[in-house]
């Protein structure tokens, strides 16, 4: 059965790292690269779904203005396309992309998805807070790009077996997560490898195409990191971690 391996991204910074998430453009060239050297088609995750073709999916969360101005045009290049999680609070704040932006990214053939409204917790939500998170966001998107907003991806990739079923029912067909691994085609559930500030450029290769030893212990150190927030509390969790890294 075909797997897919979605990377996910934030922003794409030109030097200066200027937060974990950020990736250097040098290591976004890199994978471009390495993927087309591996003959590993790069697509949308609903493309992928669909049809059942590609390797690897690249995914962009938050809508960082980068989206437009640096991936974009590379993607083109490589005639690639790609998923982006948009939050609609975001847009038009410095450093995030325009309405115009978001809808000239969809014309360019590439994948608009949902990253909530305003970027929560979802964990920390009644259902009916969620709900609305989940629904106005697809809601606005879909008016702005005049499409289906299929694809939804968590914030912090905070997520439990309540908030996929809220998830579900506000209409979207693909869930992401943050749960390293690769993506069977019946899965509506899906996790994402992450390419970060602190990956080497000579790892990209690996993460392109991971052992299972690469993946077990990625995945371990996820269901640590999971299982704390739900021993500790969501709030709890985000004070030890700044905690230790401040």
């Amino acid at each position: 059965m075909s797997q897919l391996n979605i990377i996910v991204l934030h922003r794409i910074v030109q030097d200066q790292v200027g937060e974990w998430a950020d990736v250097k453009l040098s290591v976004f060239d890199e994978l471009l690269s390495t993927a087309q050297n591996n003959h590993q088609s790069i697509t949308r995750i609903d493309h992928w779904h669909e049809t059942g073709q590609g390797q690897i999916a690249l995914s962009f969360d938050d809508g960082h203005v980068s989206d437009y101005e640096m991936v974009l045009p590379r993607l083109q290049a490589h005639h690639a396309t790609a998923t982006f999680f948009i939050t609609p609070n975001f847009i038009g704040q410095a450093g995030y992309l325009s309405w115009y932006q978001v809808k000239q990214l969809h014309e360019a053939g590439m994948e608009i998805g949902s990253h909530s409204l305003s970027h929560p917790y979802s964990t920390t939500l009644s259902a009916d807070q969620l709900l609305n998170e989940m629904q106005h966001s697809k809601d606005l998107i879909e008016q702005h790009i005049g499409a289906d907003v299929k694809s939804f991806a968590y914030p912090y990739g905070d997520y439990s077996c309540q908030t996929h079923q809220v998830v579900r029912s506000a209409g979207y067909r693909y869930i992401c997560t943050s749960k390293p691994g690769l993506c069977r085609m019946n899965s509506q559930i899906m996790g994402r490898n992450s390419i970060h500030s602190n990956t080497p450029i000579q790892a990209i290769g690996e993460l392109l195409n991971p052992s299972e030893y690469r993946l077990l212990r990625q995945q371990f150190g996820y269901a640590i990191r999971y299982h704390l927030k739900r021993v500790l509390g969501v709030n709890n969790y985000i004070k030890l971690k700044q905690l230790i890294y401040s």
